[in-house]
Protein backbone atom coordinates (compact mmCIF):
# COMPACT_ATOMS: atom_id res chain seq x y z
CA UNK A 1 0.00 0.00 0.00
CA UNK A 2 1.54 3.63 -1.21
CA UNK A 3 0.78 6.24 1.50
CA UNK A 4 -0.56 9.53 0.54
CA UNK A 5 1.45 12.27 -0.54
CA UNK A 6 2.63 14.55 2.16
CA UNK A 7 2.83 18.26 1.93
CA UNK A 8 6.88 18.43 2.36
CA UNK A 9 6.59 15.90 -0.96
CA UNK A 10 5.71 18.89 -3.23
CA UNK A 11 2.83 19.68 -5.26
CA UNK A 12 1.17 16.41 -5.99
CA UNK A 13 -1.16 17.79 -8.97
CA UNK A 14 0.58 16.00 -11.57
CA UNK A 15 1.15 12.64 -9.52
CA UNK A 16 -2.24 12.46 -8.61
CA UNK A 17 -3.73 12.91 -12.34
CA UNK A 18 -1.68 10.22 -14.10
CA UNK A 19 -2.89 7.80 -11.20
CA UNK A 20 -6.23 8.69 -11.96
CA UNK A 21 -5.75 8.44 -15.72
CA UNK A 22 -4.24 5.33 -14.87
CA UNK A 23 -6.99 3.69 -13.17
CA UNK A 24 -9.57 5.51 -15.61
CA UNK A 25 -8.11 3.40 -18.17
CA UNK A 26 -7.49 0.40 -16.13
CA UNK A 27 -3.54 0.22 -16.53
CA UNK A 28 -1.40 -2.55 -14.86
CA UNK A 29 1.08 -0.72 -12.75
CA UNK A 30 3.31 -0.60 -9.63
CA UNK A 31 3.89 2.26 -7.25
CA UNK A 32 6.17 2.84 -4.96
CA UNK A 33 7.26 5.71 -2.34
CA UNK A 34 11.03 6.12 -1.20
CA UNK A 35 13.01 9.29 -0.61
CA UNK A 36 13.64 11.69 -2.83
CA UNK A 37 15.77 11.56 -5.29
CA UNK A 38 17.15 13.78 -7.96
CA UNK A 39 19.23 11.77 -10.53
CA UNK A 40 18.11 8.66 -12.25
CA UNK A 41 21.04 6.79 -10.52
CA UNK A 42 19.38 7.56 -6.88
CA UNK A 43 16.48 6.61 -8.29
CA UNK A 44 17.78 2.87 -9.47
CA UNK A 45 19.40 2.86 -5.90
CA UNK A 46 15.88 3.52 -3.85
CA UNK A 47 13.69 1.23 -6.29
CA UNK A 48 16.13 -1.53 -5.41
CA UNK A 49 16.15 -0.91 -1.50
CA UNK A 50 12.75 -1.29 -1.34
CA UNK A 51 12.30 -4.26 -3.38
CA UNK A 52 12.26 -3.60 -7.31
CA UNK A 53 15.47 -5.43 -7.53
CA UNK A 54 15.52 -5.67 -11.51
CA UNK A 55 15.16 -2.24 -11.83
CA UNK A 56 18.42 -1.06 -13.59
CA UNK A 57 19.18 2.41 -15.61
CA UNK A 58 18.27 1.04 -18.63
CA UNK A 59 14.50 0.37 -17.61
CA UNK A 60 14.75 4.07 -16.15
CA UNK A 61 12.70 6.20 -18.66
CA UNK A 62 14.46 9.76 -17.91
CA UNK A 63 11.74 12.30 -19.54
CA UNK A 64 13.36 15.70 -20.59
CA UNK A 65 10.90 18.80 -21.19
CA UNK A 66 12.49 20.59 -24.11
CA UNK A 67 11.31 24.30 -24.54
CA UNK A 68 10.91 25.26 -28.70
CA UNK A 69 12.14 28.90 -29.11
CA UNK A 70 9.75 29.12 -32.22
CA UNK A 71 5.57 27.47 -31.26
CA UNK A 72 3.77 27.48 -34.58
CA UNK A 73 0.64 28.76 -33.90
CA UNK A 74 -1.82 25.54 -32.02
CA UNK A 75 1.44 24.24 -31.53
CA UNK A 76 3.11 23.36 -27.90
CA UNK A 77 5.96 25.81 -26.85
CA UNK A 78 7.56 22.33 -25.03
CA UNK A 79 8.38 18.95 -26.44
CA UNK A 80 8.99 16.25 -23.94
CA UNK A 81 11.80 13.61 -25.13
CA UNK A 82 12.15 10.53 -23.10
CA UNK A 83 14.79 7.93 -23.29
CA UNK A 84 16.22 5.18 -21.59
CA UNK A 85 18.17 6.72 -18.53
CA UNK A 86 21.58 5.15 -19.55
CA UNK A 87 21.64 6.74 -22.48
CA UNK A 88 22.34 10.74 -22.57
CA UNK A 89 20.57 13.33 -25.39
CA UNK A 90 21.91 13.79 -28.37
CA UNK A 91 21.32 17.48 -29.77
CA UNK A 92 22.37 16.80 -33.11
CA UNK A 93 19.67 13.88 -33.78
CA UNK A 94 17.42 15.55 -31.83
CA UNK A 95 17.36 18.69 -34.41
CA UNK A 96 16.90 16.28 -36.97
CA UNK A 97 14.34 13.94 -35.36
CA UNK A 98 12.74 16.75 -33.81
CA UNK A 99 13.15 19.90 -34.46
CA UNK A 100 16.13 22.58 -34.35
CA UNK A 101 14.77 25.18 -32.12
CA UNK A 102 14.76 22.88 -29.02
CA UNK A 103 17.01 23.52 -25.87
CA UNK A 104 16.46 22.32 -22.25
CA UNK A 105 14.05 23.81 -20.35
CA UNK A 106 14.47 25.64 -17.63
CA UNK A 107 13.49 24.86 -14.14
CA UNK A 108 10.33 27.66 -13.83
CA UNK A 109 9.61 26.82 -17.26
CA UNK A 110 9.48 22.83 -16.41
CA UNK A 111 7.03 23.79 -13.46
CA UNK A 112 5.05 26.06 -15.67
CA UNK A 113 4.43 23.25 -17.81
CA UNK A 114 4.52 20.41 -15.32
CA UNK A 115 3.70 21.60 -11.65
CA UNK A 116 6.80 19.28 -11.04
CA UNK A 117 10.85 19.57 -10.58
CA UNK A 118 13.33 18.46 -12.76
CA UNK A 119 14.06 14.54 -11.85
CA UNK A 120 10.12 14.24 -11.34
CA UNK A 121 9.22 14.64 -14.75
CA UNK A 122 7.51 11.94 -15.74
CA UNK A 123 7.03 10.41 -19.45
CA UNK A 124 3.75 11.45 -19.97
CA UNK A 125 3.42 15.03 -21.85
CA UNK A 126 -0.04 14.52 -22.48
CA UNK A 127 -0.96 14.64 -19.17
CA UNK A 128 0.96 17.96 -18.38
CA UNK A 129 -0.12 20.91 -17.67
CA UNK A 130 0.54 23.47 -20.44
CA UNK A 131 -1.96 24.56 -23.04
CA UNK A 132 -1.49 22.48 -25.86
CA UNK A 133 0.48 20.03 -23.68
CA UNK A 134 3.86 18.76 -25.43
CA UNK A 135 4.10 16.27 -27.69
CA UNK A 136 6.19 13.13 -26.30
CA UNK A 137 8.88 11.82 -28.50
CA UNK A 138 10.27 8.40 -26.85
CA UNK A 139 14.23 7.11 -28.34
CA UNK A 140 14.53 4.10 -29.57
CA UNK A 141 16.86 3.29 -26.78
CA UNK A 142 13.48 2.83 -24.70
CA UNK A 143 12.21 0.04 -27.14
CA UNK A 144 14.73 -2.36 -25.70
CA UNK A 145 13.19 -2.99 -22.27
CA UNK A 146 9.62 -4.43 -21.84
CA UNK A 147 9.36 -2.95 -18.44
CA UNK A 148 9.76 0.54 -17.35
CA UNK A 149 10.25 2.51 -14.20
CA UNK A 150 10.03 6.53 -13.84
CA UNK A 151 9.21 9.54 -11.22
CA UNK A 152 5.99 10.03 -11.76
CA UNK A 153 5.35 14.02 -10.98
CA UNK A 154 7.37 13.55 -7.40
CA UNK A 155 10.69 12.78 -6.52
CA UNK A 156 9.28 10.37 -3.92
CA UNK A 157 7.18 8.38 -6.08
CA UNK A 158 8.27 5.97 -8.69
CA UNK A 159 5.66 4.09 -11.45
CA UNK A 160 6.58 0.79 -12.99
CA UNK A 161 4.82 -0.37 -16.21
CA UNK A 162 5.28 -2.61 -19.27
CA UNK A 163 6.66 -0.78 -22.13
CA UNK A 164 3.51 -1.84 -23.98
CA UNK A 165 0.96 -0.45 -21.23
CA UNK A 166 2.94 3.02 -21.26
CA UNK A 167 2.95 3.07 -25.13
CA UNK A 168 -0.35 2.40 -25.40
CA UNK A 169 -1.52 4.67 -22.51
CA UNK A 170 1.02 7.65 -24.04
CA UNK A 171 0.78 6.86 -27.85
CA UNK A 172 4.20 8.59 -28.66
CA UNK A 173 6.46 9.74 -31.56
CA UNK A 174 9.45 6.76 -31.97
CA UNK A 175 12.23 8.69 -32.85
CA UNK A 176 15.88 8.44 -32.64
CA UNK A 177 17.57 10.88 -30.38
CA UNK A 178 20.26 9.34 -27.85
CA UNK A 179 23.88 8.42 -27.89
Amino acid sequence: EVPPVREEEGDASLYERLIGFFEARGARYEALHHEPTLTSEDSVIARRRLGWTETTLKCGAKAMLMRRSKAKSGESAFALCVLAADRKLDYKKLKKAVGKDLRLAKEDEVFEASHCLPGAVPPFGSQFFAEPPPTTFVDVSLQLVDVINFNCGLRTRSIKMTLATYLELEAPTIADFSS
